[in-house]
């Protein structure tokens, strides 16, 4: 199990470096208008995968885990992917009057890349590899843009787009031995509405991180889109990681030990971003960002918090997908994701035009999923028993208050304060025999 997490975190690792230099570039050469443009382009890259997926690219994940017959899944799945991504792409012609539609015509690639079958086929490592694909030519050619064409930056983003999903839809084709082309048929939409309850969930799901840039871009200003757009990058980040690993055991997390260990490791994950955030911020936020940012280091603690408190539950979405509960999986999203959407509105019009409201509006939606996934799940021990495994490393984040207080907010003091932390859970997980 760790050295397949090794591996995975490696790989995914050097990409999330590469996202963070192209933040920090952005963030450092670029004005916040642009920065907040660039924002409104990634979440609705994001909202366009999120539609094409529609709850059957779950669904197709989970059919190709425990199918012998599983390439009749993925033609099918990928024939009604393609076919209403050509219809996306029609819709693009809006780009003539709404700029950031001209995306709608990247949604046949978009659709065509179909890394979430590698999952589905126990091929974790190499999705870890797609993935780290995908990340790292848009976020080079961030990094490129920014110091060089910073007036071009929004046109080398979108191509760069384009380009990484083309490379990768073509390296999983060569993985998994498949036909990259496939023929769209209309008759295959029926599959959507099959899966229309994951199929919804999985849109609002965008809403507990960047895709509220979309809809919060509509009433706070330019400056405020980019510092939330920044923050939740990091918290995507993180977000990504813990996915990767709940991704790479797919098909055992049927098991309950195998999904505590799960929600065990995401919880050290948890710990480790809500305590750097909270107690290094004068270290954490110049290294990946722009000095100006520290002055919103509220905005980060608060994701922070998000992060921590929903790793407890990083499992459960899943499990409920393998136990084919999908409307309750479906409502339990949509509930969170509209408290999310109504709350960062309603909390604009009472308070007004500040960062750390949308910030506490996606807080808000990741408890009330944490909450809704761990009663669907009917677990009468749920948090006991991820904080019998958990209690101890918990106590070891005193360590980072500690470090702070004793040696400062300094690189060395972070550092000395990692590596502690790191033994310490170390000699914690093998004794608990939890690797």
């Amino acid at each position: 199990m760790i050295k397949r997490l090794v591996v995975i975190i490696s790989l995914t690792g050097l990409g999330h470096i590469v996202t963070l230099l192209s933040l920090k570039f952005i963030s450092t050469h670029v004005s916040s208008k642009t920065i907040a443009f660039i924002g409104n382009v990634d979440s609705l890259t994001l909202i366009l995968i999120s539609i094409i997926a529609f709850g059957l690219q779950l669904s197709a994940t989970r059919n190709m885990a425990i199918s012998e017959d599983w390439k009749k899944d993925y033609y099918l799945t990928q024939s009604a992917r393609l076919t209403l991504s050509l219809l996306l792409f029609l819709f693009g012609i809006s780009g003539f009057f709404y700029t950031e539609n001209y995306l709608f015509f990247l949604s046949p690639i978009l659709a065509l890349n179909a890394d979430f079958a590698l999952y589905g086929r126990g091929k974790p490592i190499a999705g870890a590899f797609v993935a780290l694909v995908r990340i790292l030519i848009p976020s080079l050619a961030l990094i490129f843009g920014s110091v060089y064409y910073p007036d071009l930056i929004i046109f080398l983003f979108v191509i760069s787009l384009a380009a990484a999903y083309l490379v990768a839809g073509i390296i999983v084709t060569m993985i998994l031995d498949v036909r990259y082309f496939v023929k769209p048929k209309l008759g295959s939409l029926v599959e959507y509405y099959k899966n229309i309850n994951i199929g919804v969930a999985t849109f609002a799901f965008m809403f507990l991180g960047i895709g509220i840039v979309n809809v919060a871009s509509y009433i706070y200003n330019d400056e405020t889109m980019a510092i939330i757009y920044i923050a939740l990058k990091l918290y995507m980040i993180f977000k990504g990681v813990r996915r990767l690993v709940v991704q790479s055991f797919f098909k055992e997390l049927q098991e309950l030990s195998v999904s505590i260990k799960v929600d065990y490791f995401a919880i050290i994950a948890g710990i480790l971003f809500f305590a750097v955030i909270v107690f290094y911020p004068k270290v954490l936020i110049p290294m990946l960002f722009d000095k100006k940012f520290i002055d919103y280091r509220l905005v980060f603690t608060v994701l922070g918090a998000a992060g921590f408190i929903s790793s407890f539950t990083t499992s459960s979405g899943t499990r409920l997908l393998l136990r084919k509960d999908d409307k309750q999986y479906s409502v339990n999203i949509i509930i969170a994701a509209s408290v999310v959407i109504i709350s960062s509105i309603t909390l604009w019009f009472i308070i007004g035009n500040y960062p750390v409201l949308i910030a506490f509006s996606v807080l808000l939606g990741e408890i009330t999923v944490s909450v809704l996934n761990a009663i669907s799940l009917k677990e009468k021990k749920y948090l006991k028993d991820r904080l019998s495994v958990s209690y101890a490393v918990i106590l070891f984040g005193i360590l980072f208050f500690v470090f702070s207080f004793v040696f400062g907010q300094t690189l060395f003091s972070l550092l000395g304060c990692l590596l502690s932390f790191g033994v310490l859970t170390l000699i914690y997980t093998k004794k608990m025999e939890l690797l």
